[in-house]
C-alpha cells in the first residue's frame, strides 16, 4: 500500500475518533440544554398550581436527539483539523500537516517520497483509540439533577384551587356554548314567525350578525360582559319601537268614541290596544254608496262622520296637552278647500294623490283630523249635490275618494302601531330571555338552562301519603244510660237578660276636662323595686327624681 494511502487511513481513524468525542460533548450539551428549558418549563406549571402537561415531555424528547444530531454535524472535524490534533497528540512535529500541505501542492521529489515513507511509517506504530473521549461529569451531573427534578414534578396534581377554577372554565365553556344556540334559536324563531310589517322594522341580517358575534369563552366575566352587550342591543332596539304617544292618543280616542253607541266596538278594540281589530273595523266604514244619490250616501257617512269628529276630538285634546300644532291639517283644510273650487275631476285626483303623498308625512293625530276635514268636504258636497241634483258629481266622487284615502291610511298607521306594539313584546321577551342566560352563567345550583327560562318546570310531580289516624266512618254514640228529664212551662222562669225602656223625653250629656299633671310615684317605686335592677341604678334614679323636685320647689 502506498505511504499516502496509509497516511489518509490512519487519518480516517483518528477523524473518527474525534468525532466520537465532539458527539459526546455535543449529547451532553444538548442534555443541559433540554433538561434546564424542561425544569424551567415545569416550573412555570408547578408554581401557579397546575399539574405539568405531559406534552412538554414528549417535545423534550423529540428535541434531544435533534439538537444533539444538529450539534454533531455542524461540530464535526475536517481533515485539516485531525491533521493537526493527532501532530500534536502524538508529537509527529507536524509530519502528517505537512504531508497534507505537500499533496495538496502536487510536490514531488525524493526528499518528499522519503518524508511520506518516513510518516507512514511512524503512524504505522500509533493507535487512535489513545485519543481520550472525556464525559464530562459536572455537566452530566447537573443534568441528571434536572432531569430527576422534572420526573418528580411530573406527578404533582393540580391543585384545589386549579381544580375549581378548571370545573369554571369548563362549565363556563359549555353553557356558553348551550347559551349562544339557545339565543341563536329564540332569534331564528323570532325572524321565522315575524310578519312582514315587522320585518321591515327588525333588519334580520343585523340581528343574525350579533348573534354570530357570540363567542364560546372560557372566561366568565367575558360572556357575561357579550351576553350583557346583546341584551343592551335587544333593549335598545325595543325601546325604538316605544310609542307611548301614540298609545295615549288612542286610549283616548277609545274614550270619546265610547260615548256613541255605535261606536263601542271600535273602542272596546282600542282599549284593548288590539290596533289589527279596530284597524279593521275601520276599513269597513269605507264609502261606496253612489254620489249621485245623496241621501243614501249621507246616511253611509254618519257613521264614518261620527268616528271621525270623536278621534279629532281626542287628536286635538292630544295635541293641546302635548303642545303640537296641527299644521299638516290646516294644509289639508287648504288643500280641500281648493278641491271644493276645483272644476275638473282630472285636477280633483292630482289633489287628492298630492294629500296622499303628503299624509305619508302625517302623524297618527294629524290624520285623525284630515279625516275629519276629509268628510266635512264630502258632506259639504252631498249637500250641494242634493239641493242641486244636475251639479256634475265628479267632486263629490273627488270628496269620496280623499275620505276613503285618509280612512285607509291612518288604518294602515294602527297596523303599523299593532307591528310595533307586537314587536316590542317580543324583543322585551327576547330581552328577558337574554337576562335569564346571564343567570343561569351564574347559576350554581345545577339547574339546566331551560329551567332558568322557564320552559321546562323544575321540581316532581306531587307527592303521595297515609294517615293511620284518619278513620273512613265516625263509630255511632253510644248510650250510657244516664239520662236527665226536663220539666216545666215553655217561656216562664228567670232569664239571663232583660229589656228595660227609658222614659220619652231630651236632654244634653256634657263632659268637661280638666289639665292635671301626671304623677310618676308609682313607676318610680316599681323600677325600684325590681330585684333585677343593680343597687346603684336605684340610688342614681332617686337622686335624679330627688334633683327634679327640688328644681320645682325652687322655681
Amino acid at each position: 500500500m502506498p505511504a499516502h494511502d496509509r497516511i489518509l487511513a490512519f487519518l480516517s481513524a483518528v477523524k473518527a475518533r474525534l468525532d466520537l468525542a465532539w458527539l459526546v460533548r455535543a449529547f451532553c450539551v444538548s442534555l443541559l440544554i433540554i433538561g434546564s428549558a424542561l425544569c424551567m418549563w415545569c416550573l412555570v406549571w408547578v408554581l401557579r398550581g397546575y399539574a405539568v402537561p405531559a406534552s412538554g415531555y414528549i417535545a423534550a424528547g423529540v428535541a434531544l436527539p435533534v439538537m444533539a444530531l444538529a450539534a454533531w454535524l455542524f461540530g464535526r472535524a475536517s481533515q485539516r483539523k485531525a491533521a493537526r490534533i493527532a501532530d500534536d497528540h502524538f508529537d509527529l512535529k507536524d509530519a502528517i500537516s505537512s504531508h497534507l500541505g505537500f499533496n495538496d501542492e502536487h510536490r514531488e521529489g525524493e526528499f518528499i517520497a522519503l518524508q511520506a515513507e518516513a510518516t507512514a511509517v511512524r503512524v504505522q506504530t500509533l493507535s487512535p483509540r489513545s485519543i481520550p473521549v472525556q464525559w464530562p461529569r459536572r455537566m452530566l451531573t447537573i443534568a441528571g439533577v434536572l432531569l430527576m427534578a422534572c420526573f418528580v414534578m411530573g406527578f404533582k396534581k393540580d391543585s384545589p384551587i386549579v381544580l375549581e377554577r378548571i370545573a369554571l372554565e369548563t362549565e363556563t365553556l359549555n353553557k356558553s356554548d348551550e347559551i349562544n344556540k339557545e339565543l341563536e334559536k329564540e332569534v331564528e324563531e323570532l325572524l321565522k314567525t315575524a310578519t312582514d310589517e315587522e320585518k321591515e322594522l327588525l333588519h334580520p341580517d343585523e340581528w343574525r350578525q350579533w348573534v354570530k358575534e357570540l363567542r364560546e369563552t372560557k372566561d366568565r366575566k367575558e360572556a357575561m360582559r357579550q351576553y350583557a352587550e346583546l341584551e343592551r342591543k335587544i333593549t335598545e332596539a325595543a325601546q325604538k319601537l316605544s310609542q307611548r304617544d301614540t298609545e295615549q292618543l288612542l286610549a283616548k280616542a277609545a274614550q270619546e268614541m265610547k260615548q256613541t253607541a255605535e261606536l263601542k266596538p271600535i273602542s272596546k278594540s282600542l282599549e284593548e290596544q288590539n290596533y289589527r281589530q279596530a284597524a279593521e273595523q275601520l276599513r269597513q266604514m269605507k264609502l261606496q254608496a253612489d254620489v249621485r244619490k245623496p241621501d243614501e250616501a249621507q246616511k253611509e257617512l254618519a257613521k264614518l262622520k261620527s268616528a271621525s269628529q270623536r278621534m279629532a276630538a281626542a287628536a286635538r285634546n292630544f295635541q293641546q296637552r302635548t303642545g303640537q300644532q296641527g299644521n299638516q291639517g290646516k294644509g289639508n283644510q287648504s288643500q280641500s278647500s281648493q278641491n271644493q273650487n276645483a272644476q275638473q275631476s282630472g285636477q280633483n285626483q292630482q289633489q287628492s294623490q298630492g294629500q296622499q303623498g303628503s299624509q305619508g308625512q302625517q302623524s297618527m293625530d294629524q290624520q285623525m283630523t284630515a279625516l275629519e276635514q276629509s268628510v266635512q268636504n264630502l258632506e259639504q258636497q252631498l249637500q250641494q249635490q242634493q239641493q242641486n241634483p244636475n251639479q256634475n258629481p265628479s267632486e263629490c266622487k273627488a270628496c269620496q275618494n280623499q275620505a276613503n284615502q285618509a280612512l285607509q291610511k291612518l288604518s294602515q298607521s294602527m297596523c303599523q302601531s299593532s307591528a310595533k306594539r307586537d314587536m316590542m313584546k317580543k324583543l322585551q321577551s327576547l330581552s328577558q330571555c337574554a337576562g335569564k342566560c346571564q343567570g343561569f352563567m351564574c347559576n350554581k345550583e345545577g339547574q339546566s338552562l331551560s329551567q332558568c327560562l322557564g320552559t321546562k318546570p323544575g321540581g316532581k310531580k306531587a307527592g303521595s301519603g297515609t294517615v293511620e289516624s284518619r278513620r273512613a266512618e265516625s263509630d255511632a254514640t253510644q248510650d250510657n244510660g244516664n239520662r236527665d228529664q226536663l220539666t216545666g212551662q215553655k217561656g216562664s222562669g228567670p232569664s239571663n237578660t232583660s229589656i228595660e225602656s227609658a222614659d220619652s223625653g231630651s236632654g244634653r250629656a256634657t263632659r268637661t276636662a280638666t289639665l292635671q299633671e301626671k304623677a310618676f310615684q308609682r313607676q318610680v317605686e316599681s323600677f325600684i323595686q325590681r330585684e333585677d335592677v343593680p343597687a346603684e341604678v336605684k340610688e342614681g334614679v332617686k337622686e335624679y327624681f330627688k334633683g327634679i323636685q327640688q328644681v320645682k320647689n325652687d322655681q
